[in-house]
């Protein structure tokens, strides 16, 4: 195996087993088997993946019956699971601030099922909307699944590498937790990769309405998390910079109404300044992702987005620089409480780490596949 596969394979092990390590403790005393069980499994998988080739019908079939497997399982888990019986809630932070928005209240304001508050910035507020009228936001997990399948699809030439990369998703401990408690962190994650791998093809300066699109949806998905902005820079910044200036105009005039539009929807409603700066998504966010890490690791992917030239480079760029606010931070925690009570007493939110998940995923596929790991202008679909 290449050591870029070998790489990629350790910080998926790496990042699953602290799932393992911390929830199998919650399930059994002795979870150290279940980690060496998922240890051994793991590797075991990408062995016999590597060395093992089917009929591509074979894994064709395979990969959308488990697209349909997958998303059904994913509905039925939502309607079964009480979410009030969760110790996690990020599902509720997302339910109370879309109702609190809608009763014209401020959504910042509103206390979930444990007494917290969201920490989403408007626009991930506003995509949770269709799902709560759907019945319940954690239908958003079922929907971003089909869009990451869907992604998988277009970006691979052939079914043994889309069923592979779609395979390490369902059989992350990460992923199945994030699905069991609702949470919105990965699927936002899945919007953003879909987001960057279509606009990578785009380099000529769109047409005018194509250029407001763009400007509005890359602007949309930068105010769902603050480290959002990485991607997003990494894939856009240098086309921006190409652009003709009434290109850049344009971009940036629908950038600023898109972020005051939806500054003004959220915040509104908001009784004082003071209750502002004490009830607000950044301070929130802060707790768990320093801000101040995140605002100084953000400057730095606008200069590296010039060396983007495929999207296996911007898939690995990304990993890296999502990776190093939540390690930096992770890290601090560590100095501060040590591992035990950062990894079992949630002194620090470990799946802040399934921010890198989506990209890491389709990145370890490309090296495994040396027709994924084409630069997606170059690959040509097989069947």
């Amino acid at each position: 195996m290449k050591l870029k596969v070998v790489l990629g394979s350790l910080l998926y092990i790496v990042i699953n087993s602290l799932f393992v390590i911390k929830y199998g403790s919650r399930i059994t005393g002795d979870y150290a088997y279940l980690t060496v069980g998922y240890l051994l499994s793991i590797v075991l998988f990408l062995t016999l993946y590597a060395k093992i080739n089917m009929p591509i019908k074979v894994y064709q079939y395979v990969f959308m019956s488990l697209v349909l497997i997958c998303f059904i399982a994913s509905i039925y888990l939502n309607r079964v699971v009480d979410g009030h019986s969760l110790q996690v809630d990020r599902w509720s932070a997302m339910d109370v601030g879309i109702e609190a928005l809608l009763n014209g209240e401020y959504p910042y304001a509103a206390v979930d099922s444990l007494g917290g508050r969201t920490s989403n910035l408007p626009f991930l507020i506003f995509i949770g909307i269709p799902f709560y009228f759907l019945g319940s936001v954690g239908y958003l997990q079922s929907f971003c699944f089909l869009v990451f399948a869907y992604t998988t699809y277009r970006l691979f030439a052939n079914f043994r590498d889309r069923l592979f990369c779609l395979l390490l998703l369902v059989l992350a401990p990460s992923y199945l937790w994030e699905v069991y408690v609702k949470s919105d962190l990965m699927s936002n994650f899945i919007l953003i990769l879909c987001f960057v791998t279509f606009i990578h093809k785009k380099i000529a300066p769109p047409k005018t309405k194509s250029l407001i699109v763009l400007a509005f949806l890359a602007t949309s998905l930068v105010f769902t998390r603050l480290v959002s902005i990485i991607p997003i820079s990494l894939a856009l910044f240098k086309k921006w910079y190409s652009f003709p200036r009434r290109a850049k105009v344009i971009f940036m005039t629908v950038s600023v109404l898109t972020f005051v539009g939806a500054f003004y929807l959220c915040f509104q409603h908001v009784e004082s300044f003071e209750n502002f700066k004490k009830y607000n998504p950044f301070e929130l966010q802060n707790r768990q992702l320093p801000t101040l890490i995140s605002g100084l690791l953000i400057g730095i992917p606008f200069i590296y987005s010039f060396r983007i030239n495929s999207i296996r480079s911007l898939m690995k760029s990304t990993v890296v620089f999502l990776l190093l606010p939540v390690v930096v931070a992770f890290g601090m925690k560590l100095v501060q409480y040590g591992f035990y009570q950062s990894l079992f007493s949630s002194a620090f939110d470990l799946s802040y780490f399934n921010i890198v998940f989506p990209f890491l995923l389709i990145y370890v596929t490309m090296e495994f596949s040396t027709v994924g790991s084409l630069p997606l202008n170059e690959v040509k679909r097989l069947n």
